[in-house]
């Protein structure tokens, strides 16, 4: 846990080009600031051509993902109905996999 703070004051400009910086990585201000004082260099994106739908759309088919993989451990099966969900999820990964192929190339 992260106890300790660092204060500093910036002007306007100065501001602003942080601020920039940071959304240029798509990064919280204060994980781009931590991240550039501790290793000396600017962050870079994560992924490249990766866009923010598609980054939330694979959250949420894993978080579908591992709903049923809980499901499945527990009870041992799954009902058609989860079976169905599990392939939707499938497919839809695989189409969003496609297009950030198409994106990139």
């Amino acid at each position: 846990m992260r106890q300790n703070v660092l204060k500093i004051y910036l002007d306007d400009h100065e501001w602003n080009h942080v601020v920039e910086m940071a959304a240029s990585v798509s990064m919280p201000l204060s994980g781009f600031a931590r991240t550039f004082l501790v290793t000396q260099r600017p962050p870079r994106p994560k992924a490249s051509g990766v866009t923010v739908e598609a980054v939330a759309a694979l959250n949420r088919c894993g978080a579908l993902l591992n709903q049923l993989a809980r499901v499945a451990n527990s009870s041992q099966t799954l009902s058609q109905a989860e079976i169905r969900k599990v392939t939707a999820a499938r497919e839809r990964l695989l189409a969003i996999a496609e297009q950030l192929t198409g994106d990139r190339t």
